[in-house]
């Protein structure tokens, strides 16, 4: 891990500061050895480059300069019960903080964004916590977006199913604007879950969703589930309906779509 380059403050309920660094080995370590050694909250670690990033599952994460890598580490207000939705719910700020800069987005549950022209991925959410019975204790988001990058920064097996905002639009980004942009869509779900309207954050994936209506395949313990995307749940939960009409409910799992 690189030293500190420097803190932001930000006015923002969700998050006070942004820590900048220039390179770490994980920014969820990081920002997780914050909440337990020196009892932060409401804060974001962020670097230029990560070299053992990783998302769902623990599979490494490719996190050359230009892309934004980072961690938010919050307590947000609202029952552990409600934590499945957090996924959707980040995934959905990403696409709507995209969309400000003309980049059109589709969602693949739980926490895929990809262009909607050619379904490649441009990022991804992982989402960790920790329950104390029936509290919420902390809640720390990973973030990996493909902003400003070209594919030659990427192992040659990815680049064929990735894509970055760069490739897209051929214009550079601001991270931080785009950072800020996702904190302000991030806080207004959030505000929406602790009132009680998860129906509003579900009818919005909705409206991004690519895979509902569709035959899949859910890999999930190993195991490999075949069926149509029914829906979502309250809880950010989909419902698989197999072949003899039997529907099943996953909270989590690797989804592929049919050929």
């Amino acid at each position: 891990m690189t030293g500190l380059l420097r803190k932001t403050n930000l006015d923002s309920d969700l998050i006070s500061k942004i820590y900048h660094y220039s390179e770490l080995g994980s920014t969820n370590n990081v920002a997780r050895s914050m909440i337990l050694k020196e009892k932060k909250q409401g804060f974001v670690i962020f670097s230029k480059t990560q070299s053992s990033g990783y998302g769902q599952r623990g599979n490494y994460w490719e996190s050359p300069e230009g892309g934004l890598w980072c961690s938010f580490a919050i307590k947000p207000d609202i029952s552990p019960s409600k934590i499945g939705l957090i996924p959707s719910l980040c995934a959905l700020s990403v696409a709507k903080a995209l969309k400000s800069y003309n980049i059109s987005t589709r969602l693949k549950w739980p926490n895929d964004i990809l262009n909607s022209s050619d379904n490649k991925k441009i990022g991804g959410i992982i989402v960790e916590g920790k329950v104390s019975s029936t509290i919420l204790e902390y809640l720390i988001i990973g973030i990996g977006i493909n902003v400003n990058n070209t594919l030659d920064q990427y192992s040659l097996p990815l680049r064929t199913n990735i894509t970055t905002t760069l490739e897209i639009t051929k214009t550079n980004i601001s991270l931080f604007e785009l950072l800020n942009t996702i904190i302000k869509y991030l806080e207004e779900g959030l505000y929406k879950i602790e009132s009680g309207e998860e129906k509003v954050i579900l009818l919005e994936w909705k409206e991004w969703d690519n895979i509902l209506g569709r035959e899949i395949v859910i890999t999930s313990n190993n195991i490999e589930y075949e069926g149509i995307a029914k829906d979502l749940t309250l809880f950010g939960q989909i419902i698989l309906e197999l072949d003899d009409g039997r529907k099943i409910t996953f909270s989590s799992g690797h989804v592929s779509l049919c050929l």
